[in-house]
């Protein structure tokens, strides 16, 4: 099982990837994203330590996109390598995901948007 770290900043859970996101360790990512999914939630995934993504953790990404989308919510990537990048860009969901260079911009921007009653925080 890998141990996702997930802390909270300015309110908004923010939930670390390991250097890898694979098939074996994307189930516990459903699991830990699961967790904090509720109406109109905002989570953000720093991949700030990532350098591999599978397509099962892709699928778990956006499975719980749509869900937070069903609630009113969001999730927001951030700091993601040009390698996964480009995965994100390649695949279109960059189209899908609001991604942000850096974990201090996406909290700014999030709050920003709550402010205006995009979701609540």
């Amino acid at each position: 099982m890998t141990s996702y770290s997930v802390r909270s900043v300015e309110s908004i859970p923010v939930i670390l990837l390991p250097s890898r996101v694979d098939s074996v360790t994307s189930l516990d990512l459903e699991k830990n994203l699961t967790g904090l999914i509720s109406d109109r939630a905002v989570i953000v995934c720093d991949f700030s330590q990532n350098l591999y993504i599978s397509s099962l953790a892709l699928k778990v990404l956006l499975s719980t996109q749509k869900s937070l989308k069903r609630s009113g919510g969001i999730l927001a990537l951030c700091s993601l390598s040009p390698y996964v990048q480009e995965i994100f860009d390649i695949s279109g969901f960059s189209r899908i995901f609001p991604i942000y260079p850096s974990e201090t911009a996406a909290i700014q921007e999030l709050k920003s948007r709550s402010s205006e009653g995009g979701f609540s925080l």
